[in-house]
């Protein structure tokens, strides 16, 4: 998706969300996290770094999806 970069360096994934998600809905928020996880799942990487460098704000349903990150590395024992 156009709102996640998604970079890999070896077993390492760094997700680099754009500025847009501090505007987007919860439900676009959600198709966005399916998408970014989607992958992540198939392949799982050894780690996960989100840079959130580029974000002020971000609502409930985005720390939803952060968790949902964190739960996915943590299934896979990272």
């Amino acid at each position: 998706t156009e709102s996640f970069e998604i970079q890999r360096h070896g077993d390492i994934v760094i997700l680099v969300p754009s500025p847009d998600v501090e505007n987007m809905s919860d439900t676009m928020i959600e198709q966005a996290a399916v998408l970014v996880l989607s992958p992540l799942k198939e392949d799982p990487p050894a780690g996960l770094i989100i840079d959130l460098a580029g974000v002020n704000y971000f609502g409930s349903m985005f720390i939803t999806f952060l968790v949902r990150c964190h739960l996915l590395m943590h299934k896979h024992g990272h």
